[in-house]
C-alpha cells in the first residue's frame, strides 16, 4: 500500500471512529433513560403494592378496591418486564458498538503503526540516497586531487 492509500484510510478511519463515538454515547443515553424509566415502574409497583398491604392490614378490602389493586399491580408488571427487554436490547446494541468502536479503535492503531513503518523505509531510503550522492561527491573530489 501506498503512503497517500494509508493516509487516507486513516482519515477515514478517523471519521468512521468519531462516528461510532457518537453513535456510542447516544445508546448509552438511551440505556440511561430506559434504565431510569424501569427504575420508576419497579419503585411505583413497590409504592403501590406498600399500599395495598397497608390497606390490608387496616382492615377488609372491598372487592372493587382488591380488583383495582389487582389489576393496577398485574399492569405494572407487564410494564416492568416489558421494560426489562428494552433495557435488555439496548444493553446489546451498546455492547455491539462498544466491540466496533474497540476494533476501529484497533484497526486505526495498526494502520498507524503500518504507516510510521512506512514513513521511516522511505526516511531511510531518502537517507540512504543522500549518503550515497555524499560518498560519491567525496571521492570525486579526492580523485580530482
Amino acid at each position: 500500500m501506498s503512503r497517500n492509500k494509508i493516509k487516507k484510510f486513516l482519515e477515514l478511519k478517523g471519521i468512521t471512529k468519531d462516528q461510532l463515538e457518537i453513535s456510542f454515547q447516544k445508546s448509552r443515553d438511551e440505556l440511561e433513560t430506559e434504565n431510569a424509566k424501569l427504575d420508576f415502574s419497579v419503585r411505583t409497583f413497590e409504592r403501590t403494592l406498600a399500599e395495598f398491604d397497608k390497606r390490608q392490614k387496616e382492615g377488609p378490602i372491598h372487592l372493587q378496591e382488591l380488583d383495582f389493586f389487582y389489576t393496577y399491580l398485574s399492569y405494572l408488571d407487564g410494564q416492568i418486564e416489558q421494560q426489562k427487554k428494552t433495557v435488555s436490547s439496548r444493553l446489546l446494541e451498546v455492547e455491539q458498538i462498544q466491540k466496533t468502536l474497540v476494533n476501529a479503535h484497533k484497526d486505526e492503531k495498526i494502520f498507524e503503526i503500518f504507516y510510521d513503518k512506512i514513513l521511516s523505509e522511505e526516511k531511510r531510503k531518502t537517507l540512504k540516497v543522500e549518503q550515497k550522492e555524499a560518498d560519491f561527491q567525496y571521492i570525486s573530489r579526492k580523485t580530482r586531487r
